[in-house]
């Protein structure tokens, strides 16, 4: 098989253009210490342009490019937020359509992504429930399975909820100690979006996902502590998408965005949480009468052969269609001969502050 060349980047962001603290400068210097490889840019409703590039400093570079995030403002509830990827226009307009801004993007040759598909309500702090609820809606790209904004926001409202006391300076204690130390509670995906994922790849459907940051770098003001809210640095060093090209980026930007947008949008990639170890050198691949990479959709044939490659030893999990049909602990490789067709995919979950984590994704590898 040939070579294949990976990159990190996180796909969901925001800037002072919408609701974030930061410009593209400092969001990109941000990315470039936390040693990603490209970042996109999703201001809420609003493309922004005049700002794609590769941005350079003494540490290093990164390549920003711009999408979008579209979601109804005049929806009540305010829910059913859309990641607009490469379709290189303005998609506000067709907010209060779901279907018809999908069908938009994709017609302009973007991809389209449900964000937090599922959300709690957390009334500790005015947060509302911003999942997907519109699901009269088909031919979406995919699914942004690990939010780690959303996660950590549901991780807090379940464990506020679950509290026999109901005093709320007591609940806001607890919310406080667990928003300065998040990496204690990050568990991995919201398990429900996994579980909507394995049922959408049981129906056939061939759906990517991605994972994200959900960065705005928010302040916090609580009496005299005043502190930043999770940082741009700080969550590009977490959950992160990586990608596999068929060849390096070279510098063009034209030539680096279609390279970067078509392993995206097709799922030639997983998601890492980077904070337990990083995550570049994971492979999954699959050996048979024709070889692949993940992402990709082949012939089922007897003899096809599964192969993941871990960067360190963990738990290795083969999925199929929510079903667990292989599993390893404590390796760094794993070989599985599947017995029939379907949608393969691959949890990898390794021991991080205490406990066991969710640490690699990957998108499937389709057997039809």
């Amino acid at each position: 098989m040939a070579d294949w060349y990976s990159y990190s980047g996180n796909l969901h962001i925001h800037t002072r253009f919408s609701d974030g603290e930061k410009w593209h400068a400092d969001v990109a210097a941000d990315a470039i210490a936390a040693g990603i490889d490209f970042i996109i840019v999703t201001d809420h409703n609003v493309y922004v342009t005049g700002v794609e590039g590769y941005y350079e400093n003494e540490h290093g570079r990164v390549l920003l490019l711009t999408g979008e995030e579209v979601h109804n403002v005049r929806r009540r509830p305010q829910a059913s937020h859309f990641l607009a990827y490469g379709a290189g226009k303005e998609l506000a307009a067709y907010a209060p359509d779901p279907q018809a801004l999908i069908d938009q993007t994709l017609s302009a040759g973007g991809f389209g992504f449900l964000a937090h598909p599922h959300e709690l309500d957390l009334p500790l702090i005015g947060s509302p429930d911003l999942g997907w609820h519109d699901w009269d809606i088909e031919g979406f790209s995919g699914l942004e399975i690990w939010n780690y904004m959303s996660v950590f926001k549901n991780t807090v409202a379940r464990r506020v909820a679950g509290l026999r006391w109901r005093n709320k300076l007591i609940q806001m204690i607890i919310a406080l100690r667990m928003t300065l130390h998040p990496e204690r509670y990050m568990e991995g995906p919201e398990p429900d979006t996994l579980a909507l994922w394995d049922d959408l790849l049981a129906q056939g459907m061939h759906m990517a996902a991605v994972g994200n940051s959900d960065a705005h770098g928010t302040p916090m003001h609580l009496g005299p502590i005043r502190r930043e809210i999770y940082p741009y640095e700080f969550l590009f060093r977490a959950v992160n998408t990586h990608v596999l090209l068929p060849e390096s980026l070279n510098g063009d930007i034209e030539h680096d965005r279609r390279l970067l947008l078509r392993a995206i949008g097709h799922g030639h990639s997983w998601i890492g949480y980077d904070m337990p170890g990083r995550t570049d050198d994971f492979r999954f691949t699959v050996q048979g009468e024709k070889n692949g990479i993940v992402g990709d959709e082949l012939p089922y044939g007897m003899g096809a052969t599964l192969q993941i490659r871990t960067p360190a030893r963990c738990r290795i999990r083969v999925i199929r269609h929510g079903a667990v049909v292989a599993e390893v602990d404590r390796e760094s490789n794993l070989t599985y001969i599947p017995t029939e067709p379907g949608a393969y995919r691959v949890e990898c979950l390794i021991p991080y502050e205490g406990r066991e984590r969710g640490w690699i994704y990957s998108n499937p590898i389709y057997l039809r």
